[in-house]
This record gives C-alpha cells, sequence and structure tokens, in this order.
C-alpha cells in the first residue's frame, strides 16, 4: 500500500520539482515499508544527502495531501555494489611527488566546492566536473556562456583549479580574452617576443580563456587563437572558453573560428532560482558573518533576480550598513539599499494584500476563506490554497515564510511546493490559467 502511495507521490514531484532537484529524486529506490513509515534507499551518501536537502520536505508534503495519515521517509544506504560511481564519490589518489608552485593564472577561491548549483546551472556545472576528471578527451573545447554575473568566471577557474590539484604536472594556463590580445600587441614586436608567446600557450595542456567575445573585430587576435587552436585540439589537449552570449549572436568573429567553436560542448548559464538565490545568499551571510533574519532574506532573494554579483553585491552593501551604523537590518531597511539591485519591472505591487488573494480566490472556487486557511484536504480547497499562496508570491513582497503563516501550520517548504506546482501546470492547463487570469482581475478592480 505505502509503494503505491509512493509512486503516486513520486509522479506528482516529478510534475513540480524543477529538473535539478528531480536528479536527486531519480536516484531513489523504494526499499521497503512497516506501519506509517516509508523507506527509500540510495546508492551512496552523497544521494541520500542532496534528496535530504532538496526532496524530503516536499516529499512529506506530497504525502501529507494524498493521504490522511502521518507518513515518516526513513533514508538508507543500499547494500548492493554500485558500479559507475559518481564524479563526487571518486576517491582521488594525490601523487606523492612534491607539488609544484601555485598556479598564479588561477584564482584558489575559485573551486567547484563553493559554486551553488542549480537547474540554472547543473548542466553546466556537471560539464565542468566531467572536463576536469578528462581533460582533453570529454566535451573538447567547451563553451560556457551566458551574462554577466552568472558564475562563468567561477565555473572556467573551477576546471583549473582542480585539475592542477589532481594533475600537477598539467601545464594550466587560464586567461582573459584581453589579456591573451594585450601579451599578443607586446609579443609580435619582436621575433623572439612572438615565438616565447606562441610556446606559452601552445606547450599548455590545458588553455582557458575568459570572455572571448572580447576578441569580436580583432583580427591577429582571432588568428592567434584560430593557429594555437588547432595546434592543442591535434594533440587532445583541453580547451574551454566563455562567452556573454550565444554562437548564434556573436558578432565580428571569423567564421572558421566560429566553426571551431561549435565543435565541442555549448552549455549555458541561466539566472539562478529562487531555492539557489536562497543558498547563495545564505552562503554569502555565513561568509560575512553577518546575521540577518530569514523574512528578510527571503524577501531580498524575491526580488533580486538577475544574477549571482547582484545578488552579492545587495548583501554586501546591507552588511556594511549594519557594521556601520550598528542597526539591525529589517525589510523596510532592505527595500530602501536594494532597490538599486532591483530592475523597475520585477518591484510588486504593493497595494494588493494576501487578505484580499485568499479572499478573491475563496469567491472564484465557491470555498470558504477558513478552508482555504485551513487543512482541509478537499481537492477544490486545495487547488484555491495554492493558487492563493502562488498569486500572493507574485503580487506582493511576502517572503515564503512570511505567507505561510497566513494559513494554518504552512512553512515556506509547502508554500514553494505550492508555487512550483501551481507554475509547472499553468502553461498547459487552460483551467488553471483561467483561474489564476479571473483573480488578477478581481484583484485590479
Amino acid at each position: 500500500m505505502l509503494k503505491e502511495l509512493w509512486e503516486q507521490a513520486e509522479e506528482r514531484l516529478a510534475q513540480t520539482m524543477p529538473a535539478s532537484t528531480q536528479v536527486w529524486l531519480k536516484n531513489t529506490h523504494f526499499e521497503s515499508e512497516s506501519d506509517d513509515t516509508i523507506t527509500l534507499s540510495f546508492a551512496s551518501s552523497y544521494y541520500r544527502d542532496a534528496f535530504k536537502r532538496h526532496c524530503l520536505d516536499q516529499s512529506l508534503n506530497v504525502l501529507e495531501d494524498l493521504t490522511d495519515k502521518d507518513i515518516k521517509i526513513n533514508l538508507v544506504i543500499s547494500s548492493a555494489p554500485q558500479v559507475n560511481a559518481n564524479i563526487e564519490e571518486k576517491k582521488i589518489t594525490h601523487l606523492s611527488e612534491k607539488k609544484k608552485a601555485v598556479n598564479e593564472t588561477l584564482n584558489k577561491d575559485y573551486t567547484f566546492d563553493n559554486f551553488i548549483v542549480g537547474e540554472n546551472n547543473l548542466f553546466a556545472c556537471n560539464v565542468a566536473k566531467v572536463i576536469s576528471t578528462n581533460p582533453g578527451i570529454s566535451f573538447n573545447p567547451c563553451l560556457i556562456y551566458g551574462g554577466v554575473g552568472l558564475g562563468k568566471t567561477h565555473l572556467i577557474q573551477a576546471i583549473g583549479n582542480y585539475i592542477y590539484d589532481h594533475n600537477p604536472k598539467m601545464k594550466v594556463i587560464y586567461v582573459t580574452a584581453e589579456t591573451f590580445t594585450n601579451e599578443l600587441i607586446q609579443a609580435i614586436s619582436t621575433k623572439a617576443g612572438n615565438a616565447k608567446f606562441k610556446n606559452k600557450y601552445r606547450t599548455a595542456d590545458v588553455l582557458l580563456i575568459d570572455d572571448i567575445h572580447f576578441i569580436a573585430d580583432k583580427e591577429s587576435t582571432q588568428e592567434e587563437i584560430f593557429h594555437t587552436f588547432n595546434d592543442l585540439t591535434e594533440r587532445n589537449k583541453q580547451i574551454v572558453f566563455t562567452c556573454d552570449r550565444p554562437l548564434t549572436e556573436l558578432r565580428g568573429v571569423n567564421e572558421r573560428l566560429i566553426t571551431r567553436f561549435r565543435k565541442g560542448a555549448n552549455v549555458d548559464l541561466q539566472p539562478p532560482q529562487y531555492e539557489t538565490r536562497m543558498a547563495i545568499a545564505l552562503k554569502k551571510c555565513k561568509d560575512l558573518n553577518f546575521k540577518i533574519s530569514q523574512d528578510v532574506l527571503e524577501y531580498i532573494c524575491m526580488n533580486i533576480k538577475t544574477n549571482v554579483r547582484d545578488l552579492e553585491g545587495a548583501l554586501t552593501t546591507l552588511y556594511s550598513f549594519s557594521e556601520l551604523v550598528g542597526r539591525e537590518i529589517t525589510k523596510e531597511i532592505a527595500a530602501e539599499h536594494i532597490k538599486n539591485f532591483i530592475p523597475t519591472e520585477m518591484i510588486k505591487n504593493t497595494e494588493v494584500t494576501i487578505d484580499q488573494i485568499i479572499s478573491q480566490s475563496a469567491s472564484y472556487f465557491n470555498v470558504s476563506t477558513f478552508d482555504i486557511r485551513g487543512k482541509s484536504r478537499n481537492k477544490n480547497v486545495s487547488l484555491a490554497r495554492h493558487i492563493a499562496m502562488y498569486l500572493s508570491s507574485v503580487l506582493t513582497n511576502l517572503s515564503l515564510t512570511e505567507i505561510g503563516k497566513y494559513f494554518d501550520s504552512k512553512d515556506h517548504t509547502t508554500v514553494s511546493y505550492a508555487i512550483n506546482k501551481i507554475k509547472s501546470i499553468e502553461e498547459s492547463d487552460e483551467s488553471i490559467r483561467k483561474a489564476t487570469e479571473a483573480i488578477r482581475e478581481k484583484l485590479k478592480k
């Protein structure tokens, strides 16, 4: 009975969870059932811990929706032998020889350990990790593209740092396209300088070039990169580029160079989703030793949606204000100091209240506001409740925790589940779309 219940829960979770979270859901195995407990097994502690962080709360919420019983989930490690261990599980034996000097082209702070992974960057991060463990073999060449502040430099340098730490004999070079161009200009003035320049880059085992869009309309730089590219790929040496746009939008670059970029992997970085922004914000606050309330942090992360750089910049600004003035950061203070980080079109309607949203949702579905705020499991009431939570996140400045307080015993994970559920079905389900649009129109009036 509980196995069938878990299968229903999995199906519902797959419809509402972000793709990045579903990765951990797919690595579960129904092990056994006992009374009111479902036991799930995992191939390793890595998968178990990831499921616990990303999926457990939402799984319990879904089980609560599906049954009146209080179902528990027990997580265990499978005793079966595992093949093809995940990259994070690989035990790498460090070379016993003395490690060479620090690689001055790399920033040691950029590592995979402190790169926050979410749905927006999961694929790019996994590709980068595969490259790191198999340089020159998989995804060669690789182009990582995306807007400013999304982590391109962090990811490309994390590749370099990982390879350099685990393969100290490899020659790893990280350089920006601008520095590459400037070095070339200085080198071509003398025959010896030109030879030294070519020798530096064409003998690399791993060449990482950041901001390749800088070479647009620079013919000599493109010519040199073209020949360096050919020389390295012929010897199976790894090349990784970053760019602020996809190849289709890259102008002023020779077509034969574009063709070579296309031969390998092209992966993009998107703006981080709310859950990823929260993880980034929590880490930043920990690094700064910055104490800030959960409600204020949620408010910041719900409003700053552009990129990681803006989010970290806003937190640094608030931290500096708190330290200099000696005041605790409230939502009012946060709103005043982060407004420059929020595009005008993202500023939400401050005139709509959550009470109005609940009232209009209840009216549309012909249920009572008491039921919407309560624990009724009636499908019509549950749908009205989920839409009310979703519209509250869209139309107000309230954090998920604050929204949850308007609903009996609903914490921020339940609110997050409801929001993701409505988001996922709004476009495909006409009745849901009509409902949200109708309630919005009532609220406008």
